[in-house]
This record gives C-alpha cells, structure tokens and sequence, in this order.
C-alpha cells in the first residue's frame, strides 16, 4: 500500500512534468512566431539566407525534440500516477 509520502511526491511529479510539457510547447510556439525576425536578424550581420534557414531549421529541430520529450515523460508520469491512485483505492 501506498503512503501518503509516496503519494504527495508522484503527484509532485505529474504535476512538474505538466509544467515542464507547458513550458516546451510555449517555447516551440515562440520558436514559429519569430521565424521571420529571425532570420531577419541574420540577413544584417551577413549570413547568407540559405545559412539563416539552416540554423532556424537546427532550432526548430532541437524544439520538437525537446517537446516530444515532454509530451512523452508527460505521459509516462501520468500513467504511472493513475496507476498509484488505483492502487491506493484498493
């Protein structure tokens, strides 16, 4: 049987792992929104477009990593959490 310990810190975590999968989405959302200024900036300091795209391809490769990571710890940590609360009803 579980305690109430035990409990409070899965729950902890589910709860930072929500936070975490939050986070990354906000992040991969700024990401898409500044593109363009992006790759603006680049233009003036003298990198070519096709190097600009290069490395706004690289950050958007690195953010769908990174919310992909997320979304599946989210996942797991949930799953294991629903599973500690059925546990405990029992």
């Amino acid at each position: 049987m579980m305690d109430k310990v035990q409990m409070e810190m899965a729950k902890t975590l589910w709860e930072q792992s929500r936070a975490a999968a939050r986070q990354a989405q906000d992040a991969w959302a700024m990401v898409l929104k500044s593109q363009q200024t992006l790759l603006n900036s680049m233009r003036p300091a003298g990198a070519p477009f096709a190097m600009a795209a290069d490395q706004f391809e690289k950050l958007v490769q690195f953010q769908t990593e990174q919310q992909q990571a997320a979304v599946a710890f989210v996942e797991k940590v949930s799953a294991d959490y629903t599973k500690l609360l059925e546990q405990q009803k029992k």
